[in-house]
């Protein structure tokens, strides 16, 4: 039973304090799911699932390129902070 509780609460995404409040939005692209919070010009994009360390290299530039397709605004590179999990950036639209 407990760990039924445990993976329940880890296939879960929840903002940091930040972006409580903020706008959400479930995507999925290439069989990966992703979770983005936008509160203005800030974003927080968390990746769900497992990732390997290849994988991981690839999702650095991929989360960037979900987070333009989905707002229209281009990220501001200099403001990217975070790793292939949990990613936040400003935006420049």
């Amino acid at each position: 039973m407990r760990w039924a509780l445990v993976l329940l609460l880890a296939a879960c995404a929840s903002p940091s304090p930040k972006f409580m409040g903020a706008e959400r939005q479930a995507i999925s692209i290439g069989g990966r799911d992703f979770t983005l919070y936008r509160q203005g010009r800030d974003i927080e994009i968390i990746r769900h699932g497992f990732a390997s360390p290849a994988e991981r290299a690839q999702l650095l530039t991929l989360m960037p390129a979900v987070v333009q397709a989905q707002t229209g605004c281009a990220v501001l590179p200099s403001s990217l902070t975070g790793d292939a999990g949990v990613m936040r950036a400003r935006l420049r639209c």
